[in-house]
């Protein structure tokens, strides 16, 4: 067994980029983000990039399961919502989730470009919450950290939802 280090190694990160995000360019503000998506794929792929901006990520499968999470008084800074075909039953089920969350969410949509028209199916009345915002995947990095980044403004209460 070889003895730990006495000083920390090098990161072999250092200089690299991320989905052409500077590795170095993490979100530091301690954010706290629930994920939810049913394609177990996409969850692990949204997972690992918002861990590697520095967000701490906690996977949902459905919906009902983050509703459980905030009914046991978990927190969470902000949403990342995965569409699919089901994405007009996903979306009305939005205002239970912000209900039991006790506040508007800031939340984010993320579709494969072959499920966009499931999503443009869902009537416009359920597009255009508070805080509808769609990302496409495979999602960019660059396009997660500017929303992560939005997080902060939103708790201060300077980022205000749309009514």
């Amino acid at each position: 067994m070889r003895p730990a280090p006495s000083r920390p190694l090098a990161s072999p990160h250092r200089g690299a980029t991320h989905g052409g995000v500077s590795m170095g360019k993490r979100v530091q503000l301690g954010l706290r983000i629930a994920l939810v998506d049913a394609d177990a794929l996409q969850r692990a792929c949204t997972a690992n990039s918002l861990t590697a901006l520095g967000a701490d990520v906690v996977p949902f499968v459905h919906l009902a399961d983050l509703v459980g999470a905030f009914d046991a008084r978990q927190k969470f800074d902000g949403v990342v919502v995965g569409l699919h075909a089901d994405a007009r039953r996903t979306l009305s089920r939005v205002p239970d989730l912000e209900a039991a969350a006790g506040r508007a969410l800031p939340l984010v949509y993320v579709t494969h470009r072959s499920e966009l028209q499931a999503v443009d199916a869902v009537p416009t009345a359920l597009r255009a919450g508070r805080s509808f915002q769609l990302l496409c995947s495979p999602v960019e990095d660059a396009q997660l950290l500017a929303w992560l980044e939005t997080l902060a403004a939103w708790g201060r209460g300077t980022l205000r939802a749309r009514a």
